[in-house]
């Protein structure tokens, strides 16, 4: 897999040459991040695509009561991204209204971590 490179506000990057692109763990680490960030109902075409992760917090406080619940619901979507193999070293912390997600992708090419 290959993905163009973005800069430090999200915005893609020129590529002037196949070595510019980002492969192996990086790529998929990116297009997770990018399938975290596109939430249920932001795109116009096809408004089911997306995070359902809002539609919990429609239902649920963040708490410590539910924050396993938060964390199985981005690793189910996460493993759904093509590319992971595996989510590994779930950790979930929240802090008043910031939730922290960190985990360990396995991909083919190795693994890389998100958060």
């Amino acid at each position: 897999m290959t993905i163009r490179p973005l800069d430090p506000y999200g915005d893609v990057l020129p590529v002037t040459s196949a070595r510019d692109l980002l492969s192996g763990p990086e790529a998929v680490a990116l297009l997770v991040r990018h399938r975290l960030n596109l939430l249920k109902g932001d795109w116009w075409e096809n408004p089911d695509l997306g995070n359902p992760i809002l539609d919990l917090f429609r239902e649920n406080r963040i708490t410590e009561a539910n924050r396993e619940t938060v964390s199985a619901l981005l690793s189910s979507w996460i493993r759904e991204t093509p590319g992971v193999l595996d989510v590994e070293e779930v950790q979930i912390e929240s802090s008043g209204t910031r939730l922290n997600y960190v985990c360990k992708l396995r991909t083919r090419e190795g693994t890389v971590t998100v958060s």
